[in-house]
């Protein structure tokens, strides 16, 4: 009779749903299979700056600057505070926004600040194999139009955004993954851009990353594919909080140097 109530426990075990352990994302470029637990917030904020090089985001985005001389050496930097919400759903199941606000410092137009363009999305952990890896997270993403797309602070118009993150680990400490995605109106026929990064947990609490993103190239760009790199390291220090931080650069690109801070809590 006992063995019989045993192992209906472990057969009842078995079939319930695993529940994810709320953590949060650690990587910029790539997804993670981490989301917080069923009915449970992550709540936090990324602080962003940059340094830009403004002549090239003129080729770029030339709309920006209409009417406006720009100097071949003219930067420009941008300071920018986006609080996040993510809302566990189901248990595979993530609902989330983030609102960005920015702070521009241009050499060309001066001082601006206000909202960019606001983002609502959803993460769906389709596969994930018992020891949660191999893993595989398609996610939508629409940005909405409250940005100023004449002050290069938003696109001006709704963009949906569809991709795919596939990952896993390898001796228990070295975490993998490749995020593609499709940005449907970030240019006149869309746009593709792809990613890779790499996690080393030193500890339970402690890790370090390295991340690469590379998409194609804008309309009106004079140089060749831009290709981003960012590096970083995560902390936990306790099991809800968890405090990140980042710097990364790009070639080919408008952005000359960044710093990135990303703080969560989970409740």
């Amino acid at each position: 009779m006992h063995k019989l109530i045993l192992l209906s426990a472990l057969f009842a075990l078995s079939v319930q749903p695993l529940l994810a352990q709320s953590e949060s994302v650690r990587t910029l470029f790539t997804r993670e299979n981490k989301f917080p637990e069923v009915g449970k917030f992550e709540v936090g904020s990324y602080f962003d700056y940059r340094q830009l090089d403004e002549y090239f985001i003129n080729q770029i985005d030339p709309k920006c600057f209409s009417g406006y001389y720009v100097d071949k050496k003219a930067k420009r930097s941008e300071t920018t505070v986006t609080p996040y919400a993510r809302y566990g759903v189901y248990e595979n199941l993530t609902l989330y926004s983030k609102i960005p606000i920015d702070f521009v410092n241009s050499d060309t137009k001066g001082n601006k600040a206000g909202l960019n363009d606001i983002a609502v999305g959803m993460e769906l952990l389709a596969y994930e194999y018992t020891y949660k890896y191999p893993w595989v997270v398609p996610y939508i993403e629409v940005t909405l139009p409250t940005g100023d797309d004449k002050n290069h602070m938003g696109l001006g118009k709704v963009d949906p955004i569809f991709g795919v993150a596939v990952g896993t680990t390898t001796f228990d400490k070295y975490h993998w993954a490749l995020d593609g995605r499709y940005d449907a109106n970030a240019m006149n026929d869309g746009r593709f851009e792809g990613a890779a990064s790499f996690i080393w947990d030193l500890s339970e609490q402690f890790s370090v990353l390295a991340e690469a993103k590379v998409m194609e190239k804008s309309p009106g760009s004079t140089k060749d594919v831009p290709v981003y790199f960012n590096g970083g390291f995560a902390y936990k220090p306790i099991e809800q909080l968890s405090v990140n931080l980042y710097a990364g650069t790009s070639v080919n690109a408008e952005e000359n140097g960044r710093g990135s801070v990303k703080i969560a809590y989970s409740f």
